[in-house]
């Protein structure tokens, strides 16, 4: 398993912006500065001014070892994990780990995942969700096979249809007062919901469930 890189020290993670870096080098190469005073000046740690400029690098940000996968790779998991969240099924912590070894077996890149449970460790997954923010870890809602297949075009279509067919027939589109309202919902038994990994910022996760695991009690309230 992956060990989780923490930098040594007190000086905090990327104090400086690549525009800092840049103009601290500019104030070098030109001779305006020294490094040491380039470094104070700009707020850019000497050490980070020379290795920069020595491998002519002011774009890179990152610290420590560099992911087992690659940002390439990385952002084809997060574009999977977006897909199954559209489709009903939002990835489970443990699903990704296996994601991502998987992933590394068929790619034959060097890692350090464990083989015995064919999984990335948690630190693996905890520094992943930080490289990617636009991901979160998510309770998701249970929803049934039967509720999700019935939520389609043609279905809501027919039921708007039967619906005006009977107001028409029963001379009620006109008296809202004959019309009483009542809400329906639908209490699983067999699901707990989960905890799974979807894009920031959604408002319903939901997790598609077989009925024929367990019963639901539906209550009416007029």
């Amino acid at each position: 398993m992956p060990t989780e890189y923490k930098r040594k020290g007190s000086v905090k993670r990327c104090e400086w912006t690549v525009q800092q870096l840049s103009e601290a080098i500019s104030a070098i190469e030109t001779g305006r500065m020294g490094v040491r005073e380039a470094g104070r000046q700009f707020g850019v740690p000497e050490a980070t001014l020379r290795r920069r400029k020595k491998k002519r690098d002011i774009h890179s940000h990152n610290l420590g070892p560099s992911s087992a996968l690659g940002p390439k790779n990385e952002m084809k998991i997060v574009s999977h994990i977006k897909k199954l969240q559209k489709h009903g099924f939002a990835p489970s912590r443990s699903f990704v780990r296996s994601m991502a070894f998987q992933l590394a077996e068929q790619l034959k890149l060097p890692h350090k995942f464990n083989r015995e449970s064919c999984k990335a460790g948690y630190p693996w997954l905890e520094s992943f969700l930080r490289r990617n923010k636009e991901l979160t870890i998510r309770k998701s809602e249970s929803v049934s096979t039967a509720r999700s297949l019935a939520m389609n075009r043609s279905n809501v279509e027919t039921y708007f249809s039967w619906l005006e067919r009977t107001l028409t027939e029963n001379d009620l589109m006109n008296k809202p007062g004959h019309i009483f309202n009542i809400d329906e919902t639908d209490l699983q038994l067999n699901t707990r919901p989960e905890h799974v990994i979807a894009a920031k910022g959604s408002k319903n996760v939901v997790s598609i469930s077989s009925a024929e695991k367990g019963e639901t009690i539906s209550v009416i309230v007029a």
